[in-house]
């Protein structure tokens, strides 16, 4: 007899609990921004964005990679971000690149691509054995390619000490 009283009480504990978690209906869930306790309107089918452009995005990135294996540097140069651009003259980056190119002629591969935010996109990509990483950046309403802090770095001590590192480390193809 005192298991079967557990039993009982235990199913209507069961009972209970499932009974009282239950919500009722509460309709359709409101989209954001709507005053709580509202529902969305019945057939309204309003996009709600849930991410940046990637392909546009990827368009710029393309472009980037196409200018620079075809040896375009005042191309590629162009769709750089303004903050790059300040970290890296333009007469620099061409004459590192016409000098000692590592791109041209060669295809650069994207190997990930994954949006941060509405107006970033990371990228890894691959050049033969070398994988780089880079970013997308939305100004206005145009993607920039951020070349990422390694191609920075490899500046910041001027065109000739650039130059001189690539051709030490064997990197440069035929121009």
């Amino acid at each position: 007899m005192r298991w079967t009283t557990g039993a009982l009480i235990g199913a209507a504990i069961v009972f209970f609990a499932t009974a009282c978690g239950t919500a009722p209906d509460q309709g359709t869930p409101a989209p954001p921004g709507t005053a709580p306790g509202a529902s969305a309107p019945a057939g309204d089918n309003t996009p709600v964005p849930n991410g940046p452009n990637v392909a546009e995005a990827l368009d710029t990135a393309n472009k980037q990679f196409t200018l620079l294996a075809n040896g375009d540097w005042a191309g590629a140069y162009a769709l750089w971000t303004e903050s790059a651009k300040k970290e890296v003259k333009k007469q620099d980056f061409e004459k590192v690149n016409k000098a000692c190119p590592i791109f041209k002629g060669s295809q650069i591969q994207l190997q990930d691509v994954k949006p941060v935010g509405m107006e970033l996109i990371e990228l890894t990509w691959r050049h033969g054995e070398t994988v780089g990483h880079s970013s997308l950046r939305l100004a206005g309403k145009a993607w920039q390619y951020d070349p990422g802090g390694e191609v920075l770095v490899e500046y910041a001590s001027g065109a000739d000490a650039a130059i001189a590192k690539r051709k030490a480390d064997n990197r440069c193809t035929a121009s």
